[in-house]
């Protein structure tokens, strides 16, 4: 007897995969507004920073785009395009085969496969991959007792530092990049190695910021940057925080760049999305610290059309 299998192999057809290409911006976002919710992972932004790390490949098909992490394993991301669609495990035998790992598939994804695909679809919560999701309004202005500390964190800063706070213009971008090339880091191996690449991969977007429709901000300290972050704006409500660094010595200018931005650059955008806390228990306190009001809530899931 012929199985699901069998069917799968007939109809797997070999995807034309290609290395992204930042002309193509604008075409893949277009892609990606079609999707239920927005994740970092899936913004263009992001995976063509890390596409030599991780070794991302795309596949542009007129309906749906593919995407996979070829290193250090295959991975498949959720694809961009509207989700909305009876046809799913016919898409996926064909694009995918018949049996894949996936890796970060938001949750609203994840509940139509499931609703569609059954016990073919196996789906754990990643927790570390959540991303935070948080009013731009109460982080612009730190309004209220909940944000007591950060405020009188801000408000020190102020005292000690005659700082100004800049929005990034194209101008600027050798002074970012040679803030961004003087950032040091005092982690373990592991870490060394992912913030080196997310070095290289923050240069690679600093070169064509303004092509990927990105905004940002500095912070500036006797004619030095000590501080910047860049953002990409999604739609009319959402912004995305994609990088934000600051010099060591100076502790409270990461809050400080934080409520600068959002006040002076993004105060028209409802939710700031400021991604994921990877796992790291001071990094989950420090951004549970600030009272997020939702998460994107993100999942590995196993295909197998024969279960």
């Amino acid at each position: 007897m012929r199985t699901i299998t069998d069917h799968c192999q007939e109809a797997f057809y070999p995807v034309d995969f290609q290395q992204f290409d930042v002309s193509k911006y604008k075409e893949y976002k277009d892609y990606w507004l079609r999707c239920d919710e927005y994740s970092s992972d899936m913004s263009f932004v992001i995976l063509w920073a890390w596409k030599d790390f991780f070794g991302y490949e795309i596949a542009w098909e007129p309906e749906l785009l593919w995407m996979r992490q070829t290193r250090p394993d295959l991975k498949w991301l959720a694809p961009a395009g509207s989700w909305h669609r009876d046809d799913w495990e016919k898409q996926l035998l064909e694009h995918v085969g018949p049996e894949a790992d996936f890796a970060d598939v938001p949750k609203a994804l994840v509940q139509i496969w499931q609703q569609q695909l059954g016990a073919k679809i196996v789906a754990e919560e990643n927790r570390a991959s959540f991303e935070y999701l948080y009013p731009v309004e109460e982080l612009a202005t730190l309004a209220g007792n909940k944000h007591m500390k950060r405020r009188n964190r801000v408000n020190k800063f102020r005292r000690e530092h005659a700082a100004q706070y800049l929005t990034l213009t194209p101008e600027m971008t050798a002074r970012v990049k040679e803030l961004q090339a003087s950032w040091t880091h005092d982690e373990n191996e592991f870490m060394t190695k992912m913030l080196a690449a997310e070095g290289e991969g923050i240069m690679r977007v600093l070169d064509h910021w303004t092509e990927l429709g990105l905004i940002g901000g500095a912070i500036e300290l006797d004619g030095r940057l000590i501080a910047y972050t860049l953002a990409e704006p999604v739609n009319d409500d959402l912004i995305m925080i994609h990088y934000e660094k600051g010099l060591p010595e100076f502790h409270e200018v990461y809050q400080v760049i934080n409520k600068d931005f959002l006040f002076y650059d993004a105060h028209s955008y409802k939710i700031a999305n400021r991604e994921e806390d990877m796992g790291d228990e001071g990094l989950r306190h420090a951004k549970m610290a600030y009272g997020p009001c939702g998460f994107v809530e993100k999942y590995t899931v196993h295909w197998n059309a024969n279960a």
